[in-house]
């Protein structure tokens, strides 16, 4: 069977169900009084008071997605066709994955919302992402292995690679469109990686994500109409670490190098070193890590005089660039897998080059930029 058609079919419908709950979300964060109101930080440059119930449309569409898709496969089965049906009951056996998966984004995203509506303080919330977060790392099928057999040590990964990846998008939503372009990249990545490995159901999951990210995008870019707030980069980060713990990108059988396992590092290398580029600028400058500045990849491209449109697209081009590449390490022998490594060296050598030059200029300035900064960190 052609499986390419459905994966659309999946990031379609799951892209119309969050376009469709978007605008109601921003219509109820309105109601509410859920605003990001820019009261003078220098980070802040947005105008006008913008919605935040951005990480409410992406879960309630990804969710609607998941479970209304699920719903209609099993009581259609009788009427699918034979490639399809066939997987009716490998569904019924991940439901209990599904649940626990879901629970973990329920929980992060209301963390999110609470920080939103009433900020908690870095720590708090960063021990309520490590509770959840090793909770949903506890569950056996959730695991990042990497030929390690003990249970504590791979949880402890696993909770790990979770925490890093929440916080690299947490960090990472500050221009409109950024974020929610890197977790379509990346879900789409995942969605190709897992289709080629025939881990068909986790590649659904992955189609469903990008879909949300899309229909989420059409909202969120230049000029933002709402932000996705630490509730969205919360639910977002979470489920693309999920997915990037769920695919198999090694196979003793068939990769001719343990370099597959790179893969979801390099798919998320850009927010992953943008975050710990700027905590080493933070910490330089004798600001606390949570501190909002202008220090990231996408204020560099701005400062150098492209508008905001264009640098959000140069850091997901980066990122796709990086990302492609990676794919690439499924087949390639020991030399092509050097080769993809040290040109994604290159790329983020480049990204170094633009966060370390003229960074006095560029702190001195910050308080008069005009950048249009999400303001969710």
């Amino acid at each position: 069977m052609l499986w390419w058609p459905t994966y659309f079919i999946i990031a379609a419908g799951a892209a119309v169900i969050t376009a469709v709950f978007t605008p109601a979300c921003r219509y109820f964060s309105w109601k509410l009084d859920i605003l990001d109101k820019p009261l003078g930080e220098f980070h802040k440059k947005h105008d006008a008071a913008t919605p935040l119930l951005g990480g409410l449309a992406l879960l309630a569409g990804w969710t609607a997605t998941i479970f209304v898709g699920v719903w209609l496969i099993l009581i259609s089965k009788h009427h699918l066709p034979p490639p399809v049906s066939e997987l009716v009951p490998g569904i019924r056996s991940v439901l209990p994955l599904l649940y626990v998966i879901t629970a973990g984004a329920v929980a992060l995203t209301c963390v999110g919302l609470i920080d939103d509506w009433k900020p908690m303080g870095p720590f708090v919330k960063l021990l309520l992402q490590l509770l959840i977060c090793a909770a949903v790392a506890a569950y056996p099928k959730i695991r990042i292995t990497v030929f390690i057999s003990t249970p504590f040590v791979t949880w402890a990964i696993t909770t790990c690679w979770f925490m890093l990846i929440i916080n690299a998008f947490n960090f990472f939503d500050n221009m409109d469109g950024l974020a929610s372009g890197i977790a379509l990249i990346a879900a789409m990545l995942f969605t190709l990686v897992a289709v080629l490995r025939c881990q068909y159901l986790v590649g659904a999951l992955g189609a469903v994500t990008a879909g949300t990210a899309f229909g989420f995008y059409l909202y969120n870019r230049y000029p933002a109409s709402i932000f996705m707030g630490d509730s969205g980069s919360h639910f977002l980060g979470y489920i693309l670490a999920v997915i990037g713990a769920l695919t198999l990108f090694y196979q003793p059988e068939s990769s001719p190098t343990v370099a597959p396992l790179l893969i979801p590092i390099l798919v998320m290398a850009v927010p992953i070193f943008d975050a710990f580029a700027v905590i080493v600028i933070r910490f330089k400058s004798g600001n606390p890590i949570y501190y909002g500045d202008h220090n990231h990849i996408s204020h560099r491209f701005h400062h150098m005089g492209l508008d905001r449109e264009t640098s959000v697209f140069l850091v997901h081009l980066l990122s796709l660039t990086i990302g492609l590449g990676a794919v690439t390490l499924l087949w390639l022998e020991t030399k092509g897998a050097v080769i993809v490594i040290v040109q994604s060296t290159a790329i983020l050598t480049l990204v170094t080059v633009l966060h370390t030059n003229n960074s006095r200029r560029i702190s001195r300035n910050n308080g008069n930029n005009d950048s249009d900064i999400d303001g969710t960190e």
